[in-house]
């Protein structure tokens, strides 16, 4: 893959963020168009930085899905702890579809939902943040929900009928918009019922997956990308 347009603007938006106390990594070296497969970004929050696990440039669910993908796969991770889809859309995006994606992965919701973000404005950022990513030539993009909150020890003193319902319309909007747009969606609220079998799941804050709790999480999204390229190319796809 050739380099992406308008680095030198890139690294300084990226060095900015950075002084402003973001939290994100850009890991991988370029190592020549001949010798690499493609490029995967990372948009969210503290997901993405991987918060909550022992070595987060290591165990996060991000660095975890590199891992899975192609050799040579370059990581531009942009997650910023504390963001919503907003600063999403805003201050990551551009960067993102400057690197020329081969793969994208965002878990959007949990921020906003907390933050009390109005569902349809949520849902207004999401269309637009995946209308944008499907017109990036070649892109596949990976849409994770929200799981199942009722078991996080941070929301031990919500009413949990309530809690439960609110997530049930915060997925389907996502569910939706990743249809409209031909993202994958990966349903952590489905294959998070086991976490209730293991609390290790969860880290020491109540409210990040551990070590443990982002292996799951890789493997949920992993086997979503791959699942996707076997019915699409039956292997791999190198760009």
């Amino acid at each position: 893959m050739h380099a992406p347009p308008r680095q030198s603007i890139v690294l300084l938006f990226l060095a900015a963020l950075a002084l402003a106390g973001g939290g994100f990594w850009w890991a991988g070296q370029r190592q020549g168009a001949a010798a690499t497969p493609g490029v995967y970004v990372a948009l969210g929050a503290s997901d993405a930085v991987g918060v909550g696990a022992d070595r987060p440039e290591r165990d996060g669910w991000v660095p975890l899905v590199q891992a899975g993908l192609p050799p040579g796969t370059q990581l531009v991770n942009l997650g910023v702890s504390g963001a919503t889809l907003g600063d999403v859309l805003a201050a990551q995006l551009p960067v993102a579809l400057d690197a020329r994606p081969r793969w994208v992965t965002l878990w959007p919701g949990v921020n906003d939902l907390r933050d009390g973000v109005a569902l349809d404005t949520f849902a207004g950022q999401l269309d637009t943040l995946l209308g944008r990513l499907a017109g990036a030539p070649g892109a596949t993009v990976v849409v994770l929900n929200i799981p199942d909150l009722r078991v996080l020890p941070a929301f031990a003193g919500v009413d949990h009928a309530q809690l439960d319902a609110t997530v049930h319309q915060w997925n389907a909007v996502i569910a939706d918009a990743a249809r409209r747009h031909g993202a994958l969606l990966v349903d952590l609220y489905a294959g998070w019922r086991e976490l209730a079998a293991h609390p290790e799941y969860v880290s020491a804050d109540g409210f990040h997956p551990s070590s443990a709790g982002y292996r799951r999480i890789a493997d949920f999204a992993l086997a979503a990308l791959k699942a996707h390229e076997r019915a699409s190319s039956g292997a791999w796809r190198r760009v």
